[in-house]
């Protein structure tokens, strides 16, 4: 491939990267990156015809201050986001770039522009995505290094920096100055840059969050954890494969798929089909014993659950039915451990308060006697609360009279429970029931007798109501689809239900009266599709876990379980002591970690000297046509500085062949000739008659010896 071909192929590769990083968060409309993809493809057809016209560069340096004062005027009139307007000019300065690719020096703008975007990247996006742009970069970048430095020699042997002349353009189109070899060897520089990265990413301390964490974020939308939820809000993403939750047995065994039960929100106050939750203050809820406590302090027998909550718009704390506690370790900041900042209100809401944009990993620990039991004593201004009604309803009330027969208020709960569920009188559909202006719980029970999980959830939280049993309306998430390859159940936004609490012999217990059949309109549907979207999904948890959320716990505990994997190694079994975490294991642990990191670098700079090594043997011995040229010119340096006039190391050939002849050399002329054959032999493989050449090295070698003084 021509040099020329090649290196705009790479600039092009390189600048596509850096755009496409731009545009990984939200922070770029689809409007604007639609128009930078537009310019970016067409600057490919924009060519030496049109970039050297005369005004060519004075419109596109118009049009740039008028781009910047136009973002200016956005910004302070119409009060456009300051993060979306600069992404948006320095993904368009990236653009005019492309349109002004005449020589290397604006191919190193353009690979500067590329690296800029990709550290905004780090701010705007700490995703999979933002791996696949980084690793991207670590490829790429030897190679537009390399062509860039050696295009930028061959325009300075024969033109400007900001012009090269046509030898330097006849030189760029030939076919022989790279090849596979040197794109191969020039990749293989990936190896090391990238296990340098990876050492002093690992080893280098932490003192913050995590590594690419940048303060709190806004969170993903989910309906239903808010203020309040109206009538037909889940059944609208009951189709969103979305994880945003992710659940880790400890033992890897979990409950058959489907059957997790995270417990978000609960709302005690009805009316117009809108249910809403009743302000109080919240409470500072803190640990207890490093416990937060929902029922008792955990026990043998116990199960225990490691769940992942991605980011919400509601901090929401979600606890797993039967949870009697969670524990949910510390942030690191500034080297030291944090408490997490979690908050409760009555009704069992649980959120935190301290989001820091990186997903919340807390422990749940799970008993089945406490299964569907949840604790919250009552006051009698408690009960007059759960028992609130937007009015007599007094179809309902007959309705819920008839259903629920005479007993105890479970078994009454039961009864009205199964009539909704199993019945067969009423149907699961994502299709809303048409309500107009009438009230959409009253056309559910009597009219339409489908819809989705909440109008059956409101429809028995009611009725309870009207037979006075307390009762409140539960958001959270019920499902779960094994992820194979990450090991964890993964909750999706589809995920999202409601159902009941009830309060029946003195405790709350859970009420479901959602029949089977959503869980047929689920959006785990199997498949090449979902089997892709697990891996995804798996790929994504470990680059959050163990990159994004990297932080010093995770640091020394790394080293100090790489520590005991090399004592096993030697054959010694890890005593008791050496298991031990004490301070003084990890520092131990640690500055042997510090001694891989020097051994990875210095086989790192070992590797990248042999590599430079056989490159500088390269580029001196060259093609068969040129080594006859190389040993030329070796003979003519040697005939120079024997006489006084070396050649710098910094000077160029045909700048030394200058300074020879404003020296005053008798065979300047010479010189001159041997210089031009030889760069046009090295750099254009052209044909030299080396007899001619070997002639005019005499004539500069016998002119050395007639002058002596100088």
């Amino acid at each position: 491939m021509r040099l020329l071909t090649l290196h705009a192929t790479v600039s092009y590769l390189l600048a596509g990267l850096g755009l496409l990083a731009l545009s990984l968060g939200s922070e770029l409309p689809p409007v604007s990156a639609l128009l930078l993809g537009m310019g970016y493809v067409g600057s490919l057809w924009v060519g030496p015809r049109i970039w050297n016209r005369s005004g060519y560069t004075s419109f596109w340096n118009a049009l740039l201050v008028a781009f910047l004062a136009a973002q200016v005027l956005r910004g302070f009139v119409f009060r456009a986001p300051v993060l979306t307007l600069g992404v948006e000019f320095a993904g368009f300065l990236q653009v005019s770039r492309l349109f002004h690719r005449r020589s290397a020096r604006d191919h190193q703008h353009i690979q500067a522009l590329a690296f800029l975007h990709l550290i905004a990247a780090t701010v705007l996006s700490t995703g999979l995505d933002y791996a696949a742009v980084f690793f991207g970069f670590v490829l790429v970048t030897p190679w537009m290094l390399a062509l860039t430095h050696l295009r930028a020699e061959i325009e300075r042997h024969y033109g400007t920096p900001d012009e090269p002349g046509p030898r330097a353009r006849q030189v760029l189109q030939s076919r022989r100055i790279v090849g596979p070899g040197f794109l191969l060897g020039t990749a293989a520089l990936a190896l090391p840059l990238f296990l340098a990265t990876a050492a002093f990413f690992l080893l280098f301390p932490r003192v913050g969050m995590g590594f690419l964490s940048f303060g709190d974020i806004g969170g993903r939308r989910v309906a239903g954890f808010g203020g309040d939820v109206e009538l037909g809000d889940f059944g609208v993403i009951r189709a969103d494969p979305t994880v945003v939750v992710r659940v880790r047995p400890a033992d890897g065994v979990g409950p058959r798929e489907g059957h997790y039960r995270l417990r978000g929100t609960s709302f005690d106050h009805y009316e117009g089909g809108r249910w809403s939750r009743t302000e109080h203050r919240p409470q500072p809820w803190g640990p207890m014993l490093g416990y937060h406590v929902l029922q008792r302090r955990p026990r043998d027998g116990d199960r225990e659950l490691e769940i992942l909550l991605d980011p919400l718009e509601e901090a929401v704390v979600f606890v797993p039915d039967g949870a009697v506690a969670l524990k949910v370790p510390p942030r690191v900041a500034n080297a030291v451990d944090v408490p997490r900042q979690l908050q409760q209100r009555p009704g069992l809401d649980l959120r935190y308060l301290d989001g820091d944009g990186l997903p919340l990993r807390y422990l749940a620990y799970v008993s089945d006697e406490a299964r569907g039991v949840l604790p919250d004593p009552l006051t009698a201004e408690d009960i007059a609360t759960y028992l609130q009604l937007p009015g007599p309803l007094r179809r309902v009330r007959e309705l819920a009279l008839d259903k629920a027969g005479a007993g105890t208020p479970r078994e009454r709960a039961r009864r009205l429970e199964a009539w909704l569920r199993d019945s067969g009188e009423f149907v699961y559909s994502l299709e809303m029931p048409d309500t107009g202006d009438r009230d959409p719980l009253e056309v559910f029970l009597f009219e339409a007798k489908r819809g989705h999980c909440e109008y059956f959830s409101t429809a028995l939280a009611v009725m309870l109501r009207t037979i006075g049993v307390p009762s409140r309306n539960v958001t959270g998430f019920v499902g779960g689809t094994w992820n194979a390859y990450g090991r964890y159940y993964a909750v999706s936004q589809g995920d999202a239900h409601s159902w009941v609490e009830a309060w029946v012999d003195g405790a709350w217990e859970t009420f479901d009266p959602t029949p089977a059949a959503r869980g047929e309109m689920g959006p785990g549907q199997g498949g090449w599709l979902a089997e892709a979207r697990a891996l995804l999904d798996a790929l994504r948890t470990r680059w959050s876990e163990d990159v994004v959320s990297y932080d010093l716990r995770r640091q020394v505990s790394g080293l100090r379980r790489f520590y005991l994997w090399l004592r096993a190694l030697r054959g010694a079994e890890p005593s008791e002591e050496a298991q031990a975490s004490t301070m003084a294991r990890r520092n131990g642990a640690a500055g042997r970690g510090w001694g891989l990191a020097a051994a990875l670098l210095t086989l790192s700079i070992a590797m990248l000297l042999a590599l430079r090594w056989r490159r500088r043997r390269a580029l001196a011995e060259g093609p068969r046509a040129t080594r006859g040229a190389t040993r030329l010119y070796a003979s003519l340096e040697a005939a120079l500085r024997r006489r006084g006039l070396p050649r710098p190391p910094g000077r160029t050939p045909k700048e030394h062949a200058a300074s020879v002849e404003a020296a005053g050399f008798e065979a300047a002329d010479a010189v001159h000739e041997i210089t031009e054959a030889y760069l046009a032999a090295r750099y254009g493989g052209a044909e030299l008659d080396l007899p001619a050449l070997k002639r005019r090295l005499r004539d500069v070698r016998r002119a050395c010896r007639r002058d002596p003084e100088r």
